[in-house]
Order: C-alpha cells, then structure tokens, then sequence
C-alpha cells in the first residue's frame, strides 16, 4: 500500500527538526505554541502524534537521553528525512501552497448584513484595530528577529507583517464598498 503524502504540517515540523534539532517533543510543541501564526497548535494532541508518524516513516530518529534530570526522547531528522524536505522544497510547488490563510475577519464578512449598518462600522472599527495590534506584535517579532540574527524566523514575520497590511486594506475596500452600496 502506498504512503500518502505528508501533510503541510509534518514537513513543518520535519523542518523544524532539521533546523533546530536535536530537540524533544515537548520543544518542538512550544515552538509552534510560541508562534505568530494560530494556524497550527502546539498542543500536545497535534505534535505528538505528528512525530510519532514521522518516525514510523523512518524520517525522524529518535534516541533515549538524560535530559534536565529526567529520561527524553531527543529527536533529530534522518538522511531519509533530509531527502523528503528537500522534495518539499523543490518546485514545482503544489496549488495548495498558493491558497488563502485561515482568516477569521473574511469568514465573518460572509455574515456581516445580519448587522445593522451602525454595527456593521463598529465591527469594521475593531477589526482594523485588532489588525492593528497584531501588526504592532509582528514588527516587535521584526524588530527582535533582526537583532538577533534569526533569519528564516525574520522572514517568517516579514511575511505575517505582510498579510496583516493586505488584511488592514481588505477591511478598509469593505468599509467603502458598504458605505457605498448605502448610499
């Protein structure tokens, strides 16, 4: 029977191996819970079973060690491993990698006319400055990845800083497209 592929968020955390490993489980769960983007958890019941399927597959290794006073797995990615991120990485790139992020404000615009027109500029209000806020975390995560010279993670917050603009724009073309269809 033949394997299917590996899911977006497997190749992250093999990647996630590669780059910052050896690392535990635990690591690799607060890494995720730590990032910009709610996208993925970092919980327990997601990671967990996420490296346990890449070991399965022989593309993560795992070895018993003494680890701040207790007995932890230490993972690390095998040649195998290396091998499937590179494929990940190389063109030609799938659509799928293309598509829209998760973005709860778009999924609420498909509701917005249950909305008075007063409630309507109120949520439009708060949602520019919810955006706002989030932009204002992202350029702190610039401005601490450039100090420290953590690129890959630099370029990570470029791109969220990016999407935040694109979604302060998006609500501002709704305001105006409202504001006109009442007129």
């Amino acid at each position: 029977m033949k394997r299917q592929a590996l899911t977006e968020l497997e190749q992250c955390v093999l990647g996630v191996i590669w780059r910052d490993g050896p690392m535990t489980a635990y690591e690799i769960a607060a890494l995720f819970s730590a990032s910009l983007s709610p996208y993925w958890s970092g919980s327990a019941g997601a990671i967990y079973p996420v490296v346990a399927r890449l070991r399965e597959r022989g593309l993560v290794r795992g070895k018993l060690a003494a680890w701040n006073g207790t007995r932890k797995t230490i993972l690390s990615v095998s040649p195998k491993g290396i091998d499937t991120l590179r494929a990940w990485l190389t063109p030609p790139l799938p659509p799928q990698a293309a598509m829209p992020s998760f973005d709860p404000l778009r999924t609420r615009m498909f509701f917005i006319e249950v909305l008075e027109p007063d409630e309507q500029d109120a949520l439009l209000l708060d949602a520019e400055r919810v955006v706002r806020d989030e932009l204002q975390l992202v350029q702190q995560s610039l401005a601490d990845t450039a100090a420290s010279g953590a690129f890959t993670e630099h370029l990570g917050a470029l791109g969220v800083q990016h999407e935040l603009e694109a979604r302060l724009r998006w609500v501002s073309a709704v305001r105006e497209l409202l504001q006109a269809r009442r007129r």
